[in-house]
């Protein structure tokens, strides 16, 4: 046992022992919190036998947070990952990569994964409700994305007619800026939110031509009404509007030459959902959605002397879904659930060769079964057929099951598998970079592609058989939670979380042929193997009514079963930069995949006095060491440095990691006559920065928030 692992348990038993005594004054933690993203229904947040967590608006108000990335990289088993190229920042949930982390807005997904990833910063939470995270494969209920997880943003909407405007001013000259309005009369209620947000970016290196993000603005606009009659139909529709532009100034390096580049970047979003929601008698609910969404995103820049086009890139995402829902209680133990629907999607980019749109229409069905029996026992079953003719027919099935040992105590455990449908660039990319000299071919493309460079007698080399590659399948993996709970007499809680996720069929770029002027062609091919688990820890209690705290820890391993496979045959050697001297690799020195702390642990004090209407809150938050891999770096020609320093591909002690380090944000607020509300604050007080291997760091910001709130009564 490590010295670490010994302190952690020591802490722990220490805290468990003082319990008792911190909460004998204490608020009850509360555990009836609702949930609907666990189940696709209705059901209180200590019956759900997987794990979940739930981030409340006060949470939310109290950090200072004003976009989604900020909250996602407070909370215990997430990470924000950073993305050098500009496309965004993803999060990575028991360290799964972003792209198998489905979100949603309201119950439907956000589109716009350019790379896979989804930019968090998007997503404003000035009129967010609350977050509810579910960890493990979610695939039974949400098909492909959700094979790691599920992170669900519920909007706020208000039983009172009300007026809500905020402004928060932040380092870099930043502005965001909103206002809410909600109108309520009998069972009508019309809601209205616009949100403003602009920035002037940062720079880390300013000896080089433009920014390292540059300046860029965007607007939210959204519309919801929602007519109830008499709790038996509901009519509810959203709608939602997103705008960004930015302003782009580069110098774009390559092997031989450099050059400066202006232009802009406009990125357009929009989304539609009817709900129409029956109660049938006092046991039966029908909900039919259909929900469309619009994503668009286009650069162009141009040479600074003489103007000309220089590039352009241009991506649209469509998406159609459709689907009833129908549940059932035939008695209090037994509840069904039975949803069908489709899913039509669409995406054009001029980075396939005829710049056409591809179509992928799946259709689904999933059942759910949950089971109750005494207060006692919880128990979901659920699986879902996908049918897509492009990759294949899936089965997701899952179950989870909650056993009440004595009140105070729940063991839970669930099991599932998930899936990961090829991504559209992973098919139809067709991507020449002449002046990075590589090309990148989509599995549909590569060999019509191939038998054209060949014939104009352009191929040098093979590299790989190319009869290998060719229909993609989708990656999956099997997963398995187990935990345990514990409440202090409703004044305290302990949880604790072991996990295991298996993946196969991991798609990953291939190397297939060189040509004559020495240009690398890549495709895609399913070869990897990998695995993550790992345990999570948290206590959360309250001090003398006035103080709640939170202590989270995370402890991950990630590795590549096939690279621990060539570790065992004795494949895997590094070789010393400096001596040039080769040696071999053994198990005990491969650390894992890329971009993965091994140990994450936070402290989170939240102060609230609702006699003075002073709140305040500290969050600290730490990340081990980690390593990066090796990638050309920013459009402005800045590289990030691989970790990999012995040359072996893989990541192992004898490397350059990216050192460990602590982010302490900061807040304090103050409410006069129950209507207007000043905050202060400070995100990374510290000041950390690793501006080359970190670059979504930028160092200290300083802000003030203002609120002002008026309910009509």
């Amino acid at each position: 046992m490590t010295f670490v692992v010994r302190m952690r348990l020591l802490t722990i038993i220490c805290l468990i022992f003082l319990l008792n005594k911190l909460i004998a004054q204490s608020d009850s933690i509360q555990l009836n919190e609702v949930i609907i993203t666990a189940t696709k229904t209705e059901r209180s947040i200590g019956t759900v036998p997987m794990p979940v967590s739930v981030i409340k608006a006060k949470m939310i108000n109290l950090s200072g947070s004003s976009r989604l990335q900020d909250i996602l990289n407070e909370q215990s088993g997430l990470n924000v990952v950073a993305q050098i190229n500009g496309f965004g920042n993803g999060i990575q949930m028991q360290g799964l990569n972003p792209d198998y982390t489905m979100i949603l807005l309201d119950g439907e997904p956000i589109i716009g994964r350019l790379t896979g990833n989804l930019e968090l910063n998007r997503v404003t939470l000035a009129n967010v409700k609350k977050i509810e995270i579910i960890k493990g494969p979610s695939s039974s209920l949400y098909g492909s994305e959700a094979l790691g997880g599920v992170i669900n943003i519920i909007t706020k909407s208000p039983l009172q007619s009300q007026l809500d405007l905020g402004l928060k001013y932040a380092t870099n000259n930043t502005v965001d800026a909103s206002l809410n309005t909600n109108w309520n009369h009998s069972n009508l209620n019309v809601s209205l939110f616009g949100n403003h947000y602009r920035t002037a970016g940062f720079d880390f290196h300013p000896d080089i031509y433009g920014q390292t993000v540059s300046p860029y603005s965007n607007s939210t606009l959204q519309f919801q009404i929602k007519q109830d009659w008499n709790g038996k139909h509901l009519l509810l529709l959203n709608t939602k509007a997103f705008r960004e532009n930015q302003e782009n100034n580069y110098q774009v390096v390559n092997a031989s030459d450099s050059i400066r580049v202006f232009g802009k970047t406009q990125i357009n979003d929009y989304s539609i959902s009817p709900q129409y929601k029956l109660k049938i008698g006092e046991r039966a609910f029908v909900n039919l959605t259909s929900y469309g969404s619009m994503y668009q995103a286009y650069t162009y820049l141009n040479q600074n002397v003489s103007g000309l086009a220089y590039y352009t890139d241009s991506f649209e995402q469509r998406l159609f879904k459709p689907e009833i829902q129908a549940s059932c209680f035939f008695n209090a133990a037994h509840k069904y659930t039975i949803g069908a629907g489709l899913a039509y999607e669409g995406v054009k980019t001029n980075r396939y060769d005829d710049d056409k749109f591809r179509i992928q229409l799946t259709n689904y069905l999933y059942i759910q079964h949950e089971f109750s029996w005494r207060n006692k026992v919880e128990w979901v079953n659920g699986i879902r057929y996908d049918m897509n003719p492009v990759y294949g027919n899936q089965w997701s099935p899952k179950t989870a099951i909650q056993w009440a040992v004595f009140p105070e105590l729940k063991l839970k455990t669930s099991f599932g598998t998930g899936f990961k449908s090829p991504d559209f660039r992973y098919l139809y990319l067709n991507f020449r970079n002449a002046a990075a000299g590589y090309f990148v071919y989509g599995t549909s493309e590569l060999k019509s592609e191939l038998e054209s460079l060949d014939q104009k007698g352009e191929i040098q080399q093979y590299l790989y058989d190319v009869n290998l590659i060719g229909k993609l399948f989708p990656e999956k993996s099997i997963a398995i939670n187990l935990g345990a709970q514990y409440d202090f007499h409703s004044k305290a809680q302990f949880e604790i979380n072991l996990f295991r996720n298996d993946l196969k069929n991991l798609i990953e770029t291939q190397a297939v042929a060189i040509t004559k002027d020495l240009k690398t062609i890549y495709s895609y091919s399913n070869i990897k193997k990998a695995y993550t688990h790992g345990i999570e820890a948290s206590i959360r209690f309250k001090i003398k009514d006035c103080i709640q705290t939170e202590l989270n820890s995370q402890v991950l391993f990630a590795k590549d079963k096939e690279v621990l496979k060539s570790i065992e045959d004795g494949l895997v050697f590094g070789r010393d930069p400096v001596t040039k001297v080769s040696y071999q690799i053994s198990k005990s020195d491969y650390f894992g995949l890329y971009n993965r702390s091994r140990h994450t642990e936070s402290i989170k004090l939240f102060y609230e006095n609702s006699k003075s209407n002073w709140n305040a809150s500290f969050r600290l938050i730490y990340k081990s060491k980690f390593g990066i891999s090796n990638t050309a770096g920013s459009v402005q020609g800045n590289v990030r440095p691989s970790s990999d320093a012995n040359s072996n591909a893989i990541l192992d002690r004898f490397d350059h990691f990216v050192s460990g380090y602590f982010l302490c944000n900061i807040s304090i607020s103050k409410l006069f006559y129950s209507k207007l509300k000043f905050q202060l604050g400070a995100d990374n007080l510290f000041n950390y920065k690793d501006p080359d291997r970190i670059p979504n760091l930028f160092g200290r910001n300083l802000y003030i928030t203002i609120n002002y709130k008026l309910i009509k009564n």
